[in-house]
């Protein structure tokens, strides 16, 4: 008797989690927009070489030939002779989905007119093909296409240049906050933002970090001494601090890591070659998280050098690597080490955790009504 009961309840327990590992799949495919397990247990592995490909399934391991090319299913810009710095920050600004949409959305109200025009038609390309920036480049006023320009002055240019619906995706607002050593505050004059520059200046021969350099840019300012400014409430001239807080936090915010900065002692610039360490999580004053996506990297020196863009993709969760005309899929996670490159960060603002804790609680209710349900099911026949 004890046998069948046995073998009755594993025969239970074994429906149950089966029901409840299929449920598990569904959700995990479901909140990351994508097949995340392929039938029958196959599983694509990368080679080292990044030319082949072995496929793993009920009879072992086979390796396939395979062009990473023909399987790209982003494709590059060509380099119109120096125009690295360009094909880079619109690789961002493409797999950027929210701006490219309001691209689309803007250009329907606006067809064909301007650098807005011209953006569509490269947005439209780059789906489909390799793709030329003639176009933009002619938008833009750039007539010497040998000569190499500054990528953030470039990305600050486009975004001013393009419709307000998709800059404003990049816009954001700071304010100066002076409290006096009474509590009173006062905020002086909105400043608008494309990205926040921190200095490299003082670490030419050691390693920076972006989370200290964030928290030295919001540290207040003390005003005291011959330095004391008149408050109109207290009436008289007080002790203060002067700090920098963000009335409007962009959707993705910008940090511009200053490596080119001019020497007075021999009146030229110079680059900071130092080594970044870039984290992936960034929290900024105000209770805003930001997750890192994109990276613009910058090699070489100031009389000569080469932008490339590495960017996290929305629907595959995977990095890539843009080069002008060469797409690299990454097997490996980028900036795990600290980097002597970057250049321009891009931060994403992180969702929110109720949105993941919803699935969590939702996969619990339905596994245990599946519980009850199955064993009801069960003895009831």
């Amino acid at each position: 008797m004890n046998y069948f009961i046995n073998k009755y309840l594993k025969k239970c327990l074994k429906t149950v989690l089966k029901a409840g590992l299929h449920l598990w799949l569904t959700l995990i495919s479901f909140q990351n927009n994508r097949v995340c397990f392929c039938l029958q247990q196959q599983f694509l592995c990368r080679s080292s070489e990044g030319q082949k490909m072995r496929l793993f399934g009920r009879h072992g391991f086979k390796t396939i030939s395979t062009s990473v090319e023909a399987n790209n299913k982003y494709h590059g810009l060509v380099n119109q002779g120096a125009t690295c710095y360009l094909n880079s920050v619109l690789q961002v600004l493409f797999m950027t989905e929210d701006f490219r949409e309001a691209v689309k959305r803007s250009s329907k109200q606006n067809v064909g007119i301007g650098l807005l025009g011209a953006l569509t038609d490269l947005f439209d390309n780059l789906q489909k093909h390799t793709a030329n920036t003639h176009k933009i480049i002619t938008q833009l006023g750039i007539n010497r296409v040998y000569e190499q320009r500054d990528a953030a002055e470039c990305i600050e240019k486009i975004l001013t240049m393009t419709s307000p619906e998709a800059s404003q995706i990049f816009h954001g607002l700071l304010a100066n906050q002076i409290t006096c050593s009474k509590g009173h505050k006062e905020t002086d004059r909105d400043a608008p933002f494309w990205h926040l520059p921190l200095s490299l200046v003082d670490f030419y021969n050691q390693d920076y970090s972006v989370v200290n350099g964030i928290e030295e840019f919001f540290r207040p300012t003390c005003l005291n001494g011959e330095h004391q400014m008149y408050c109109d409430r207290c009436g008289h001239k007080v002790d203060a601090t002067i700090t920098d807080v963000i009335k409007h936090h962009p959707d993705v915010l910008i940090l511009l890591l200053k490596r080119f900065e001019f020497n007075y002692s021999y009146m030229s610039y110079f680059k900071t070659s130092c080594f970044v360490e870039v984290p992936y999580s960034l929290q900024i004053p105000g209770s805003e998280v930001y997750e890192l996506y994109a990276v613009v990297d910058h090699f070489g020196g100031m009389r000569g050098g080469h932008y490339s863009a590495t960017i996290k993709t929305q629907d595959e969760d995977r990095w890539y690597k843009f080069d002008d005309t060469q797409v690299t899929p990454l097997d490996y996670q980028p900036f795990q080490e600290k980097s002597q490159s970057a250049y321009l960060l891009f931060y994403r603002k992180a969702k929110s955790k109720s949105h993941n804790c919803y699935h969590r609680h939702l996969f619990l209710y339905i596994y245990i009504f599946l519980f009850y349900y199955v064993f009801y099911y069960s003895c009831c026949r």
